[in-house]
């Protein structure tokens, strides 16, 4: 028997009140009296928060005691000795009646309360851990921990890359694969340059482990227990197909693909609707005289089986996975009890169900550690004690190797260099010198004629290839167009550059990659461009325009033939799946040792090739801060050069396209360095941080131009675009001065449509701040934080914007950070008396990479002490700076904000919006907010204050006039000759920190003068 793991803190812990099901409901009070009750050591307690902050009460379970209605009968019982041999239908109880929480057919958690103040007990004064997990009974819990007969359910067919590889190249031409060669060890050291000759590989392994081992953590919080199915199918060849009702999966909660196995134990009950005899079989060990002799009750600790469940794990496979439905249809394959079940009803078919980790996922990231660390053991240590010449306009300071930004100038980077050494850790030697200014015209052809300047120049340096060595890295704030530049760029190498034969195109999700085909589809054809799926991924989910580009064989995604593969100019795909050509052989050092090899074998006489042609010239990672660093290596190990080969014909461009200012990677564990993406990190370091021309550099406002007293300089590996062609120039005032060093420009037209909605409160600024002072609670029905206050007013304004008629339904969104209050506002808008049921709700995290015309943010946190246990669990939004980005830059036209504005105010960054909206007189709801501390204005605030003055004044010189009666009213070209004198007195007297706001002309002619 496989004895209980230990309870662990989980991240998600709102999910976790949906599978409760105290041990009343198996187990009625006064027949624990005749049973005799679970010893308290028997019950593992739920530590889920800090026992500091949430102390235990005395003498008492640590799990959230859960009581009875008062005044409830109690559902009868019979005798204990009664055990018929089928399993009976649990049991249900009347409306108002039972445990406080019951579990119907289908699976659904239904909850007689519909919430719960966060109030001290009676008993001991202590606050109840919000945070806690509910109880569930041991004889429901420890069935999941034991072993049992294990049934699999085969899934989709995978690609044998064995009989790929040996029927394409040959197993004797290429080089062994580098493997592990230890287990994980914890590491205490962090990701610098001094670690990557020996312990880059194992620093992530053990955080790759330590993530694994949280999600299965995680996921266990996800478990459902005596849970339905629905809507069975069994058919002759012995599988039946069900679809299974997931609370939480919508957001990902759990997260669960096609194919993915999911775990299953059918529970055995007796008629009295109670697990079948598990409270004889759990009970303590002693011994007891009967039938003559002396034994030793309780059989689990005789080692026999659990009479509670049939003892068979059935490892179903997911079909399909219904997120708006918070549906799984699974597939389980040759179940003994076929006949029984087709001959049931599917209200007594009950299950323990699980959700395993896929360790598919993970795996390719473990691949591709040791293949990197092998390289990077001939990392060069030298280049790091090289001395750095400081040219004349920088202060001459002492560094330690990557502390801050030196110029190049004299120095070069040693041929002896790995090309991933330069990817993963560059340096200023890796960037080419500078000599001359910038010539004042482009000289590529565009594709796209929509361009920008900082677009077309980020281009233009890639495709020149003048930076040197190391990644060029876009950092692009939402809305400036990140993804189109690097469709560019992808076009420019494929077609108009010498020197780029193949490109890999990789995004960190599969809609990203999607997308990325969507917008290239046009430039080619079935056999120039392909677009790479893993074998079990949906049909129905991908794009009806991407399916031309794929590989499909036998119903399912496959590889395309070699020779098709290796024709192919651009192979678009994800990350993970890049893992599909590291597996069949087909990276640069594979292809390059198997034509050497082939060459060897026919004329054993042949001499290496003085120079290398790579099949792979070119990476592109768009969306490159949500990928993790282990998940950005494997198409990077796909493109890099052989080490130590003979002279390149061309060495391998790296581009990332990102936004490290806005969500990271996923993870379970909260305080994992596996956020920090690789694109994160490398912007990070000191060739980019520390570079004159970098985005808010010494505290300016806009980014460096290149002067003539800069140079020498190092070639800046880089580019920041600026221009948001999204959003309302209000909506982009407090994040662009939080989040981007005050450099966003606001490129979007139309922006001022909704300025007629009676809902705003200064004309042509559609931001609203709503102070909301009603209560955050504990959401019993929904298992966690809800606010029903807050999500009456976001259900009020989202209808009156609709009443305008200047927005629908679908461009509108409603977000909260927390789980529960989204539930909370999902039914409260499509209830009859709002009835909006195109509205899009969701949490934030879901709403990355997209926008709407208007966002209503409901913040819902009322209580400033549960702050930092919501930073802890990976919720909320005050203190967590990337949430309050993502959300806030999401809207178009219109952002309407409810909150506690006292709660909000302790976060800086919250203040600041506070502040915005109180001095430009924004507030709107309960109490007079004091929101007026703050008083440094934002850049694009004084654009908007000035424009509005220009107005005011404009508007008043033409009321004079008009009492004068000077001019006929009807003279516009008098108008616009006014309004153009205004603007020239006003660039005169104006302070300058609004020009600026369309730099193409100035910048072209800059550099025309350069």
């Amino acid at each position: 028997m496989v004895s209980p793991a230990p309870h662990q803190p989980h991240p998600h812990p709102t999910s976790a009140l949906r599978h409760a099901r105290p041990s009343s409901l198996l187990y009625p009070d006064h027949h624990r009296n005749e049973i005799g009750l679970l010893s308290k050591a028997q019950i593992s307690p739920p530590a889920l928060a800090d026992p500091e902050e949430f102390p235990s009460l005395p003498g008492q379970s640590k799990a959230v005691p859960i009581r009875q209605p008062p005044d409830t009968e109690q559902p009868k019982a019979g005798s204990a000795h009664e055990q018929p041999l089928r399993p009976f239908l649990p049991p249900r109880y009347p409306h108002g009646q039972g445990p406080l929480f019951t579990t119907f057919y289908d699976g659904k958690s239904s909850h007689s309360s519909g919430s719960q103040q966060n109030t001290p007990t009676e008993s001991s004064g202590q606050e109840l851990n919000v945070f806690a997990r509910p109880f569930i009974s041991e004889a429901l819990s420890i069935i999941n921990e034991l072993h049992g007969h294990e049934i699999n359910t085969q899934g989709v067919k995978e690609i044998d890359f064995g009989i790929y590889v040996g029927r394409c190249l040959g197993w004797d031409f290429l080089p062994v694969i580098p493997r592990p060669n230890s287990p994980p060890e914890e590491v205490s050291i962090d990701l610098t340059d001094h670690i990557m000759h020996s312990s880059y590989e194992m620093y992530f392994r053990f955080h790759l482990e330590a993530e694994i081992a949280a999600q299965k953590s995680e996921n266990e919080t996800y478990a459902l227990f005596g849970h339905g199915i629905k809507e069975p199918i069994y058919d002759v060849h012995g599988s039946t197909t069900c679809s299974i009702l997931v609370p939480g999966l919508r957001e990902n909660s759990p997260y669960v693909e096609e194919n993915d196995i999911v775990q299953f134990r059918e529970l055995v009950y007796d008629k009295y609707n109670r697990l079948l005899d598990m409270d004889h079989w759990m009970n303590p060990p002693r011994q007891i005289y009967r039938n003559g002799g002396w034994q030793l009750t309780g059989g689990r600790w005789r080692g026999e089986p659990a009479p509670g469940w049939t003892g068979i794990i059935y490892n179903t496979r997911v079909l399909a996975v219904r997120r708006k439905d918070n549906t799984l249809v699974v597939r389980i394959d040759g179940s003994p009890d076929l006949d029984r079940w087709a001959h049931s009803s599917p209200d007594s078919l009950r299950f323990n169900i699980q959700f395993p980790v896929p360790m598919k996922r993970y795996q390719p990231m473990k691949d591709v550690l040791p293949i990197v660390q092998e390289v990077l053991r001939y990392a060069d240590k030298t280049r790091f004690q090289v001395p750095k010449q400081v040219t004349n306009h920088l202060e001459a300071t002492s560094h330690t190797p990557d502390s801050g930004y030196e110029s190049p100038a004299g120095l070069t980077r040693p041929s002896s260099v790995p090309w991933l050494q330069s990817m993963l850790f560059p340096i200023e030697a890796d960037c080419d010198t500078q000599t001359k200014l910038n010539p004042g015209n482009f000289k590529q052809i565009f594709f796209d004629g929509q361009l920008n300047w900082e677009q077309k120049k980020a281009i233009e340096s890639i495709c020149s290839r003048n930076y040197g060595t190391l990644p060029f890295l876009v950092s692009g704030p939402p809305g400036t167009g990140k993804t189109k530049t690097l469709v560019e760029v992808a076009l420019q190498l494929v077609k108009r550059s010498d020197g780029v034969s193949n490109v890999l195109f990789c995004a960190p999700s599969d809609p990203a990659a999607d997308m990325i085909v969507q917008r290239l589809s046009s430039h080619f054809n079935g056999n120039e461009l392909l677009r790479l799926n893993r074998s079990s991924r949906p049909f129905a989910e991908v794009p009806g325009g991407v399916l031309p580009f794929c590989c499909v064989c036998e119903d399912r995604f496959d590889l395309p033939k070699f020779q098709q593969i290796m024709a192919c100019k651009l192979v678009v795909t994800t990350c993970r799946d890049a893992s599909l050509l590291l597996h069949s052989r087909l990276s640069n050092v594979d292809l390059i040792a198997a034509e050497y090899g082939l060459r060897c074998s026919i004329n054993p006489h042949a001499t290496p090739p003085s120079i290398i042609d790579l099949h792979w010239t070119a990476l592109l990672i768009d969306e490159a801060a949500q990928a993790m660093e282990p998940e950005a290596l494997i198409p990077l190990a796909i493109v890099a050069p052989p080490p130590g080969s003979a002279k390149l014909a061309t060495q391998p461009l790296v581009i990332m396209a990102g936004d490290e200012h806005q969500f990271g990677p996923r993870t379970s564990l909260a305080s994992s360095p596996l956020k920090i993406s690789l694109f994160a990190r490398l912007f990070a370091r000191s060739v980019y941080s520390e570079h004159p021309l970098s985005r808010g550099k010494s505290g300016e406002r806009q980014p460096k131009t290149l002067q003539q007293t800069m140079l020498p300089i190092a070639r800046p590996a880089f580019a920041n675009l600026i221009r948001n062609y999204r959003s309302h120039p209000a909506i982009l005032a407090v994040p662009s001065s939080r989040f981007y060093h005050d450099t966003l420009e606001p490129e979007a037209t139309n922006t001022d449509c909704l300025a007629s909605w009676t809902g705003w409160l200064r004309p042509h600024w559609p931001v609203l701040f709503h102070n909301n002072s009603s209560e955050d609670s504990m959401d019993l029905e929904n298992g966690g934080w809800s606010n029903a206050g807050e999500a009456q007013i976001a259900c009020e304004y989202a209808a009156s914007l609709v009443k305008s008629g200047l927005v629908a339904q679908k461009d509108i969104c409603i977000m909260s950070p927390f789980k529960a209050q989204v539930a909370r506002l999902r039914s409260m808008v499509r209830d009859p008396r709002f009835a909006l049921w195109d509205v899009d709700i969701g949490p934030t995290e879901a709403f990355q990479g997209l926008e709407r015309d208007v966002v209503v943010l409901c913040t819902t946190r009322s209580k400033r002490r549960f702050v930092e246990s919501d930073v802890r669990a990976n919720q909320g939004i005050i203190d967590m700076p990337r949430t309050m980005n993502v959300a806030l830059t999401r809207a178009k036209f219109g952002l309407i904000v409810i909150g506690r504005w006292e709660v909000l105010v302790a976060d800086p960054n919250w203040l600041d919006l506070v502040g915005f909206c109180g001095r430009n007189g924004l507030v709107a709801g309960d109490a007079e907010a004091d929101v007026e501390k703050v008083v440094e204005l934002t850049r694009l605030e004084k654009v908007l204050l000035d424009r509005e003055e220009r107005e005011d004044e404009l508007e008043k010189k033409q009321e004079i006039i008009r009492t004068l009666d000077v001019y006929p009213q009807e003279d516009p070209m008098w108008l616009h000759g006014m309004q153009a004198q205004l603007d020239i007195e006003h660039s005169e007297g104006f302070d300058g920190e609004a020009e600026g706001v369309n730099r193409d002309d100035a910048d072209e002619d800059e550099y025309a003068d350069e």
